[in-house]
């Protein structure tokens, strides 16, 4: 009888940690949602509702170890939540909505800027200086990512922002169509997302 009670107890704590393993996995990657969607279309907009974008990159492989993703050090939740909040207030600003289809497909839902990413089209004047105005907006949302403590975890947020300013001063200064600067920052977000799970998941 007492060894079906330990049995008992034993099973009920291993289902514990599995369920806090679990919490802890999805709330991580709710708060790459929370980046991604906004942030990650510059900063900025769109591949994160917070529901469709777990779906999208929420294929991260299960940790052999409960409680691992738990103690990864440095990953902040709380800075994660403030580039959350940095990057949603970019995308709901004027200038990403004036940027969105015209310049960049920062929602991916929007079946009308499918065209830009072939488009041949290169930034007129006007259009440069609203693109010039989105990148110093979305600076702001670099500073906080600085704050970030895991090294691995922060030099993925800086190759990305670094990168993708690149990307932003091509188009401005005519180096590249809008056609492959939309590409170019569609790489960007995927190779961001892999780097992110990868530090996460460790």
């Amino acid at each position: 009888m007492l060894t079906k009670v330990i049995a008992k107890l034993a099973n009920a704590s291993h289902m514990k940690l599995f369920a806090l393993d679990i919490w802890v996995k999805m709330k991580k990657l709710l708060l790459i949602t929370a980046f991604v969607l906004g942030f990650l279309s510059a900063c900025s907009s769109n591949e994160v509702s917070t529901s469709q974008s777990t779906a999208a990159f929420v294929q991260s492989k299960p940790s052999a170890t409960p409680t691992k993703s738990a103690s990864t050090p440095g990953i902040g939740d709380d800075i994660q939540n403030e580039i959350a909040k940095c990057v949603q207030a970019v995308n709901e600003g004027k200038t990403a909505k004036s940027i969105d289809g015209t310049i960049f497909a920062l929602d991916p839902t929007n079946s009308g800027s499918k065209f830009l990413y072939s488009s041949p089209n290169k930034l007129s004047a006007d259009e440069a200086v609203l693109l010039a105005k989105f990148k110093r907006e979305t600076q702001k949302c670099q500073q906080i990512a600085r704050k970030i403590q895991n090294p691995a975890l922060r030099k993925a947020y800086q190759n990305y922002f670094t990168k993708i300013d690149r990307v932003y001063d091509d188009l401005i200064y005519k180096k590249i169509t809008i056609g492959v600067a939309n590409q170019e920052r569609s790489l960007l977000m995927t190779q961001f997302k892999s780097q992110f799970l990868d530090v996460i998941n460790k």
